[in-house]
């Protein structure tokens, strides 16, 4: 393993800014949105995204007119399903881009890891040991090895490490991605055991309770999934069955899968690297950012979400509470970054990985089952300006 490389120390998984710098973008729909509006899709709606979209393409191309032109696919949802969806471009040589080809969706696999942890719960899960499974579960009776992770609150100078800790990125722990440890190399390949060795080395460090960014956490809870045993079963399952039989399936989501498991017969989107790969091999994302999806799938997953076919309400609650916050006006929840309107809600994430880049939002008002979701997908890594499409085709939509 090369240890002379120079190591990269934040871009490019860096999605939390993406999510942030939407907010003007985002003023007019808290405003004036209406999800039931968005039920119809005519033709002025078709061209204004039109418009958007061949604005934003046109300047990735003019960034990097070397490069194969990259693909798009939008998809808008409601709670009666896919509205609306549009795809530009060739995802690969002779493949078009539809509603069904199948890209990396980058961070946007968070969510589903941390529906996975509240399924568990939910289910009355626990540990090998008979330990149940809950927010508040210490991760030093998860894992050995990491007695210097406090399990408990002793003083205000330490955070506990717990299940909801690190659902909420508020764990202190430090992000691997962010900084790699010595001894790993980012361009090459990892077992997931040995990241794990290297992550129980870590010592939680910054201000109880703060918020910070991190892959590590995820990465974590992947690994607690495989540490859970459900009533009436022997043993717990690997992250990726679990995911696939208690979440995908209910979901319906039929083109979800894994980097390098995907689902047999889909369309894959082909990478269009603008940065050399980095953390682009098993197992460096596992729980993180180590899915792909298609739109059609996406907005089958916001509907699940939405009409509480993966989780009961009250963990739904804490999916989409304001556990942490990152900004005045923006938490971030498990797996979601929430706002807050007059009258609305959203929730959002983007998903940034080597050739991909992905962002899903989903506009609720609060006490009732009116929603409406955008997803997008591009096949190639930009570090901004999909906020800012994603949340204008919002605006499109309740227009």
């Amino acid at each position: 393993m090369n240890h002379n490389v120079k190591r990269p120390l934040i871009a490019p998984f860096r999605p939390w800014l993406v999510c942030l710098k939407g907010a003007a973008a985002l003023a007019f729909a808290l405003a004036s949105y209406s999800p039931s509006r968005a039920a119809d899709w005519p033709q002025e709606k078709t061209s204004g995204a039109d418009a958007l979209v061949a604005n934003f393409l046109n300047e990735l191309d003019r960034q990097a007119p070397e490069r194969p032109k990259t693909s798009l696919v939008y998809g808008v949802a409601t709670a009666r399903g896919l509205v609306a969806s549009r795809g530009y471009r060739e995802a690969a040589p002779g493949v078009p881009a539809t509603a069904h080809t199948v890209y990396h969706v980058g961070s946007l696999a968070k969510q589903f890891t941390a529906a996975a942890v509240l399924d568990l719960i939910a289910r009355g899960a626990t540990l090998r040991d008979g330990t149940p499974i809950s927010l508040d579960l210490p991760m030093s009776r998860v894992f050995s090895g990491v007695a210097h992770w406090p399990g408990l609150r002793t003083d205000l100078d330490q955070q506990p490490i717990t299940l909801r800790t690190l659902l909420t990125m508020t764990s202190n722990l430090p992000n691997f991605t962010r900084r790699p440890p010595a001894s790993t190399d980012p361009w090459g390949r990892i077992a997931a055991p040995d990241l794990l060795s290297e992550i129980k080395k870590l010592a939680p460090s910054g201000w109880p309770n703060t918020f910070e960014y991190s892959n590590t956490g995820y990465f974590l809870l992947a690994e607690a999934i495989e540490e859970a045993v459900l009533p009436g079963e022997a043993v717990p399952k690997s992250h990726h069955r679990y995911l696939r039989e208690a979440i995908f399936s209910v979901a319906g989501l039929a083109e979800t899968g894994f980097v390098g498991e995907p689902v047999p017969g889909s369309v894959a989107a082909a990478a269009i690297y603008r940065t050399k790969p980095v953390f682009d091999q098993p197992d460096w994302l596992k729980g993180s950012a180590d899915i792909t999806s298609s739109v059609a799938d996406l907005a089958r997953w916001n509907a699940a979400l939405m009409d509480r076919k993966i989780i009961p309400a009250d963990l739904q609650k804490e999916m989409f509470s304001d556990a942490a916050r990152v900004t005045p006006e923006t938490y971030y929840g498990m797996g979601w970054f929430i706002e807050h309107g007059p009258d609305m809600d959203i929730y959002s994430h983007s998903g940034l990985v080597p050739g991909f880049t992905a962002y899903n939002i989903i506009a609720a008002h609060p006490g009732t089952s009116d929603w409406i979701s955008v997803s997008v997908l591009i096949n190639t890594d930009v570090s901004e300006g999909i906020d800012v499409l994603a949340r204008d085709l919002l605006r499109i939509a309740q227009e």
